[in-house]
């Protein structure tokens, strides 16, 4: 079974899909994620600046809805580092197209994540790119020349017309026999993933 994923690295929802797909492979080892860049912020996509949230004097913290889907999912929220701010996510992206053309994708992926919202690492820097790709690209010249001519870019999709026209909305999107599975708990992907082997199955 192959499950396509949508992402985009900058997105926190998409460190939860980390880990859940992790979660789907261990139970399901027969399963395979292809992971399919949703960029965020494509270069012709304008930066909002939100407004700061105010806390209201003497009002308790609620749980935000990221909050609570990492508990939904039994997560731990990423460490509290310093990451760069505005970071678009074109480059790195690309880097993972190129990995699977070469079978290593998933790898590479998780080597991204992790360098992000783990360590707060400037993921779409070629430099930073390249150290991380170390010894799982053979052909580290020609990664670092696939991301300077950007030659997946066509597979890539950007936000938000494109996206919407494929029937993404957010990020991760998981695509399980058809189905569309938007920022969903852990529990709903497992039994998306059982109900389709068991169609199979028949």
């Amino acid at each position: 079974m192959k499950i396509t994923i949508a992402h985009d690295f900058i997105c926190p929802w998409c460190w939860i899909a980390v880990h859940q797909a992790a979660d789907l492979k261990r139970e399901f080892p027969d399963v395979e994620f292809d992971w399919v860049g949703y960029e965020l912020f494509p270069e012709e996509l304008a930066w909002p600046d939100w407004p700061a949230t105010e806390k209201t004097p003497n009002k308790p913290d609620t749980p935000s809805r990221l909050d609570l889907a990492y508990l939904a999912s039994g997560i731990a929220a990423p460490p509290s580092v310093t990451r760069p701010s505005k970071m678009r996510s074109h480059n790195a992206l690309e880097a993972v197209e190129y990995a699977k053309t070469i079978g290593v994708h998933e790898v590479l992926n998780e080597r991204l994540y992790r360098a992000l919202w783990e360590e707060g690492q400037e993921i779409n820097n070629p430099t930073v790119i390249l150290h991380l790709a170390e010894g799982l690209i053979p052909n580290i010249d020609d990664l670092d020349r696939a991301i300077a001519e950007k030659r997946f870019t066509g597979q890539i999709v950007k936000f938000d017309n494109e996206a919407y026209a494929a029937g993404v909305f957010n990020v991760p999107t998981f695509f399980i026999n058809g189905e569309r599975y938007a920022e969903q708990p852990t529990v709903a992907l497992r039994n998306a993933v059982l109900a389709a082997k068991q169609t199979s199955a028949r």
